[in-house]
This record gives C-alpha cells, structure tokens and sequence, in this order.
C-alpha cells in the first residue's frame, strides 16, 4: 500500500506543476465567459425585434366602414412587449421619415436590418377585391449563428398579417365567392423577398437561406483550424519531450548545424504535415457534414449571390491556414523548450489548446462583423483565428484584414523562431529552466 501511495504521490506532484493548475484555472474562466457570451448573443436573439416599414401610408384600408393599417397592425404586436423606457416607435420605424433615396439607404441610415415595403397599389387592389403583395427587405450581415432570427420573425409577422386582414375582410362579406382573395388578401413568399448584401439586391433569398447555406462553412473551418493545431502542436511538443529524454536532442545539437535551420526545418516539415492533416480532415468533415445535412441546405447558391471564392481565394485560405499552423509550432518550439520529458510535454498544450478555442467559439456564435471592437482585438492578436474568418473575408471581398492577418501571423512566427533559436542556443534546452544560470542567479538574489 506504501508503494502505491508512493507512486500516486510522486504522479501527483509531477502532474500538479503550477502550469496545469494555472491551465485549469484559465480553463474554468474562459468557459465561464464564453458562456455568458452565448447567453448574450441568445438574448439578443430573443429580444423584442426592430422592424422598418417603408411607404406605410400606402397600407391605409377603408373597406365598409372598417379601417386597417399596416403598420398600425405592427404596432399592436408591440403593445404588451415594449420593455420599461422605450416607445412603439423604437421598434416599429416608420422608414419614410428617415434620410435615403431607396428603401435600403433608409433602413441603413435608421439602423434596421429587416422591413416591409407596401406597394403603392396596395389599398386599391384591396378595394377591388385582388389579391396583393408585400415585399420583405433585408440587410444582410455574417454575425454567427443568431444572427438571421429577424428574418424569421419578419416572415411570420407577415404571415400573420395577412390572416388578420383575412379575418376583418372575411367578417365584413356575408355572401361572396372569392374565397381565394378573403382567405389571402396578402401574397408573400419567395417572389417578394430582397436581401442586400455588400450593396447589391438580390431576389427571392432570405439571410436565413444564406445562413442555412455557409452554416457548414461557419461551423466546419473554425473546427477544423481548432483541431489541427491541437494536434500538430500536440505531436510536436511530444516530441520534444520525447528527444529529451531519448538524448537524441543532445545529439542533433551538437551537429554542426545551424540552430536557425534545426529550428526552421522542424517547423516547416510539421507545417507541411499539419497542412495535409487539416486537408484531409476538412474533406472527410465536409463529406460528413454534408451528408448528415443535405436535406436542410438550401437551394442557394453562393456564387449566384457574389458570394462564391475564385482560386486566388482558395490560395490566400491555404497560406492563411499554412502560416498559422506555422505560428502554432512556432510557439510549440518555444513551450516544448522547457518541457523535461514526454510526460511533462503534455502538459505543455494547454495553452495552446486555450488559444484554439477562444477564436472558435467566438467565430461561431458572433462571427468578426458581430463583434465588438475588444473582441476584434482580441481575435486578431491571436494568430490561429485568421484562417477561421478569412472566408468570411474573402466571400465580401474584404481583403484588406486578410493581408494584414497574413502579415501579422509571418511576423508572429518569425518571431516565435527568434525566441526558439535563442533557447536552443541556451542551455535550458537541455538542463530545463530550473538549471539555467541566469535563472538560478534571479532566484539566489532573491
């Protein structure tokens, strides 16, 4: 029994090294604070929503004594859900009193994403007994999962419009025989639906479509860049460790080599390998993902709507993904430096994998155009989150965060690099950092 304790206590205090502890303690914040995150983007999704109407005084009715308004029915809807503070007119906005020479510069300039335009024929049609349209109008923008629940909700308030001007007009015929114009007074659908993206409108799309469409994107990407850093950063500190406590490291420093090439050609050959890793794992997911979703994916088609990548595209989301996982290693060299052994290698990619995960979860519920500008900085300084929003980028044609990620993650290797060829000048490499003398001189003046 002596043994045994022995044994667990010695694991213990080699596995319980201030740097676990430290890990597990970020970790516990981070999901504390990812989880309010996600609690605040669902309460947003949740939130009494922001409508504009456009030319309202179009949707005005007077059929046998009885008086319908449109966005009078808009109003209602708000009656009991206005929170403390606010006013029907700051979620109903009536568009026409708003600056623009089209509808989709007054929603911009009233700071709406979703809107109903009526049509100027709108009354008359009614009067004669026709059938009539109301379009829906959205501004498109890529913020995360809940980001397209307005159109939804757009839809149904449509929807329910429609049965509520049914219903009035129904009660006020006792004979006819046009059931089809009392039951839809309103047509609505596909045919009258416009959503703007990057300036430009397109017909018969919803954000919601859009969404359903890059969901797999939105998803699979930052997934994919999560995984393959974990895992290459994994393979190589364990690598390390393992060097160390083979000796083989000993004795491929003391090759006549430079340490700058030692150090580059370990990076980059895990690079190329990490590369063809998160290839293979982006095919077999994307295969998957398709197929466990193929009845949900809309008929949208991404190149229609502008929003496809040429191959200039496809090549600057390979550098990006290439240039990261060469940051990854870059910083695995630097942690694996003052890793002893295999054993205390693994404890090693802690960081790491917090550094992976913060970007991920970010992306996919906010997404970079839904962020504010701390969470922007925030993904920016850490390198593995480029490659997880550069196909946002690319689809909008925004190349400008693109270069400058690239830039940024060659700088952050290089410098990675420095730091790793200076420790493997160093003797902490191979005597760890308590031995090193400038350690051992900081901690005796103390």
């Amino acid at each position: 029994m002596n043994h045994l304790v022995n044994i667990i206590r010695k694991e213990l205090k080699e596995l319980l090294t201030p740097g676990s502890v430290a890990s597990v303690l970020v970790m516990m914040v981070l999901f504390s604070a990812l989880g309010s995150m996600i609690g605040g983007e669902m309460d947003k999704a949740t939130a009494v929503p922001v409508f504009g109407i456009d030319n309202a005084e179009a949707g005005e009715i007077d059929i046998d004594g009885y008086h319908w308004s449109a966005i009078g029915y808009l109003r209602n809807l708000y009656v009991d859900n206005i929170p403390e503070g606010k006013s029907i007119d700051d979620y109903v906005i009536d568009l026409n009193t708003k600056p623009g020479s089209d509808v989709y510069e007054r929603m911009q300039s009233a700071g709406v994403e979703s809107a109903i335009v009526i049509p100027e024929d709108f009354a008359d049609r009614i009067s004669r007994e026709e059938q009539t349209y109301i379009d829906q109008v959205y501004l498109y923008q890529p913020t995360g999962m809940f980001g397209t629940v307005s159109s939804s909700v757009l839809s149904m308030v449509v929807s329910n419009m429609n049965s509520n001007l049914s219903a009035h007009l129904v009660a006020s015929v006792t004979d006819s025989t046009v059931y089809k114009f009392y039951l839809n007074p309103i047509l609505y659908g596909d045919d009258h639906v416009v959503t703007v993206i990057d300036g430009k409108a397109y017909g018969n799309i919803t954000p919601s479509d859009i969404s359903n469409e890059l969901s797999g994107q939105t998803m699979l990407i930052p997934l994919i860049i999560m995984i393959m850093i974990m895992m290459v950063g994994s393979i190589v500190i364990s690598s390390m460790g393992t060097e160390k406590e083979n000796k083989t490291l000993e004795t491929l420093l003391t090759l006549p080599i430079k340490r700058t090439t030692i150090v580059t050609g370990k990076i980059l050959a895990a690079a190329v390998i990490g590369l063809i890793y998160g290839l293979a794992y982006m095919l077999g997911m994307s295969m998957y993902m398709g197929a466990l979703t193929k009845n949900l994916i809309s008929d949208v088609s991404l190149e229609d709507i502008g929003l496809g990548l040429s191959g200039l595209d496809y090549l600057f989301l390979l550098l990006s993904m290439f240039l990261s996982i060469a940051c990854a290693l870059s910083l695995c060299m630097v942690l694996g430096a003052f890793a002893k052994n295999y054993k205390s290698a693994q404890t090693m990619t802690m960081p790491l994998s917090i550094m992976a995960m913060i970007p991920m979860f970010i992306i996919m519920f906010s997404g970079w155009y839904g962020s504010g500008i701390v969470v922007k900085a925030l993904l920016f300084v850490i390198p593995f989150s480029h490659p997880m929003m550069a196909m946002d980028f690319l689809m909008f044609d925004d190349y400008t965060p693109v270069f400058a990620g690239l830039i940024y993650m060659a700088a952050f290797a290089a410098t990675a690099i420095m730091v790793t060829v200076r420790l493997y000048r160093s003797d902490i490499l191979i005597t760890g950092l308590g031995q090193n003398k400038t350690v051992q001189t900081i901690l005796n003046r103390k």
